[in-house]
């Protein structure tokens, strides 16, 4: 019998990562801002309250094989590197993450071999010029630190970035030079108002997205060349704008992406999957007989129906993500049409049940 890993997942979620890693066989332990209930009864998972620099302390004292992040430790570079210095990571180092996620480096490097990239320049405290642009921080995830360009409020901080119309997606890639695989498409649901996602934020995925041949050509030259370019390795991420002709990179994750567990759905048993994240319109308190109900329904680990369930007692703010709900359908419409109802009979069960 092939000995399997023993596998740390950090991040600010570890749960799909985590469940991912199961399936494989591997053995898994976490950390992360949530810990969530149906993590909590598949593998040994801590809270980790300082967030991020908590998580150093403790992969000190895990026992692991490896160690792999999640987002949105992307952002934190040093910190990366000063982790990959206490345990084998498997993934990219911090080295890697500097350049890839400047997106001033993303668009001289793209643009020099003929690929496509929006028109990005640094915050400097005066109007970017003519046309529609979006400011971004470039130290959020799921769309935190993005916004739409406010005249009245320059910011001196970030960048700003033409946008681009189109549809959201996201590409999956496996670097392992000298080969990159494209191991899947998906679309992307951004600021979708009936999961209560904010606009810009990340509200799903949905799988696959069949692009026509050229946008998957460019995709798959894309993913070849930033991994050549920027010395990526293990699984990464871009999400991009497709304009109906063209793909637009606007961001590299360089890491599991949120995507990963639709993609494999996909791959084991579905003509399509979807998954969405439920956000709170109110604030909500979890209560033992809430979370041991949704944890009941949530399914099993190799074909989940909800996940990321929060603990008892846990005391979720407006805006924040509540958990996820996962369908499956025979096209991308159907599964979207069965995330709306999953969605919308979790609400009403959850503030009805939760009124004062």
């Amino acid at each position: 019998m092939v000995e399997r890993s023993r596998i740390a997942v950090v991040g600010a979620s570890a749960r799909a990562a985590a469940f991912s890693l199961l399936r494989q066989g591997h053995a898994v332990v976490a950390a992360d801002l949530f810990a969530d209930a149906d993590l909590r009864r598949v593998c040994d998972v801590e809270q980790v309250t300082n967030y991020p620099h908590g998580l150093a302390e403790w992969l000190s004292r895990t026992k692991c094989d490896e160690w792999l992040y999640t987002g949105a430790l992307e952002n934190y570079p040093d910190l990366v590197d000063r982790m990959a210095a206490l345990r084998p990571l498997r993934g990219s180092a911090g080295s890697m993450l500097r350049a890839v996620r400047d997106p001033l480096l993303l668009q001289i490097a793209l643009t020099s071999v003929g690929l496509n990239f929006p028109e990005t320049h640094l915050c400097h405290g005066q109007p970017p010029g003519s046309g529609d642009w979006l400011h971004k921080t470039g130290q959020g995830a799921s769309g935190s630190g993005v916004s739409e360009l406010d005249p009245s409020s320059l910011s001196t901080q970030g960048y700003w970035q033409r946008r681009v119309p189109g549809l959201s997606g996201s590409a999956m890639f496996l670097a392992s030079d000298p080969s990159c695989s494209l191991l899947g498409i998906t679309r992307q649901l951004v600021g979708e108002t009936w999961t209560g996602a904010r606009q810009f934020q990340y509200a799903g995925t949905l799988s696959p997205w069949r692009l026509p041949e050229a946008g998957v050509a460019e995709l798959v030259r894309m993913g070849e060349f930033l991994m050549q370019e920027f010395k990526l390795s293990g699984p990464f991420g871009v999400d991009f704008i497709y304009d109906d002709s063209h793909v637009w990179p606007v961001e590299v994750n360089p890491r599991t992406s949120a995507a990963a567990e639709v993609v494999e759905r996909v791959t084991s048993t579905h003509a399509c999957a979807g998954k969405a994240v439920l956000y709170a319109k109110r604030p909500l308190a979890i209560s033992r007989d809430i979370s041991e109900g949704l944890l009941h329904r949530a399914g099993s680990i190799e074909n989940p129906e909800l996940a990321d369930i929060p603990n008892t007692d846990t005391q979720i703010a407006t805006g924040e993500p509540i958990l996820t709900v996962l369908a499956d359908g025979d096209c991308l419409a159907e599964v979207e049409e069965n995330l709306r109802e999953r969605v919308a009979r979790l609400e009403s069960e959850l503030y009805v049940t939760m009124v004062l």
